[in-house]
């Protein structure tokens, strides 16, 4: 369950991502008005399997944890649960629980009071990546460029700060503007400087334009960069862990090669 190996492994986490992935997609159907109440029923039905299913497959990780001699005993069993992907397993458990438990038919997911423990439910997709190889990757990506990261994204909020403040300078005394104030050129700003461009806010002067036509072009070859930096970290990175695995690869057979040649070189002497 912590370390999948095999083709039995991998086809049962193939099967738990799918079972999850099918949650996912009814919740989706759920809140759709056309297949609201089929939707609804089928998931009432799917979460009822997901959460015996899963509070199986939690108290055996538990009981298996054992094996290992950090986790042997109370003490041991308490660090084990203590781990983040065992904390992200109760919550999903005991939010769908308390969802399956509080209403008495399928009609429960369609509760406006009970759609917030929803939520919970959605970190199950969390859980697929339970070794956290994902989460190590980008974080150790993020570590290593984390000072052009920080100069990329202190530069951008200063040109946020000064395009949004001259920009409101120049459109507040317009008649019928929607930059009252300053927060609302920040948000117009962060839309702007982003590429996103909404269209809800825009400049009446020409001065304001100009400083609008700026902002769109900083967004454009500015804003780009921290993409650029984390793209080539990890490329950088997956090359790194793939000539580790191929060190890992070789070390086994180097080992028994020199063995055997100590041995030969034993039985001469």
């Amino acid at each position: 369950l912590e370390r999948p190996r095999g083709f039995r492994a991998i086809f049962y986490h193939v099967l738990v991502f799918f079972m999850v992935f099918t949650c996912l997609a009814l919740s989706v159907f759920s809140t759709i008005q056309e297949y609201e109440d089929q939707a609804i029923a089928i998931l009432f039905v799917m979460e009822i399997i997901v959460v015996i299913w899963f509070s199986i497959e939690f108290f055996l990780r538990l009981w298996s944890s054992g094996c290992r001699s950090r986790y042997q005993g109370a003490v041991g069993r308490l660090k084990f649960l203590k781990r983040p992907f065992c904390i992200i397993d109760i919550v999903t458990i005991i939010a769908s629980i308390v969802v399956l438990v509080m209403g008495t038919s399928g009609q429960v997911f369609a509760t406006s009071a009970l759609r917030g423990l929803r939520f919970f439910q959605i970190l199950r997709m969390v859980r697929m990546d339970r070794r956290g190889g994902t989460w190590k990757l980008l974080g150790s990506v993020v570590y290593a460029h984390r000072q052009e990261l920080i100069t990329t994204l202190y530069i951008g909020f200063l040109g946020l700060i000064f395009a949004s403040f001259l920009v409101y300078l120049m459109e507040k005394d317009v008649k019928e503007t929607k930059f009252n104030n300053f927060a609302q050129a920040l948000w117009w700003g962060v839309i702007t400087l982003c590429t996103v461009g909404y269209g809800d806010m825009v400049p009446e002067t020409w001065q304001g334009k100009i400083i609008a036509s700026f902002c769109a072009l900083l967004g454009i070859s500015f804003f780009a960069l921290p993409a650029g930096i984390l793209g080539s970290g990890f490329a950088l990175k997956v090359q790194q862990q793939q000539r580790q695995k191929h060190m890992i690869r070789r070390r086994q057979p180097a080992a028994t090669l020199i063995q055997s040649l100590w041995r030969c070189y034993a039985a001469d002497s």
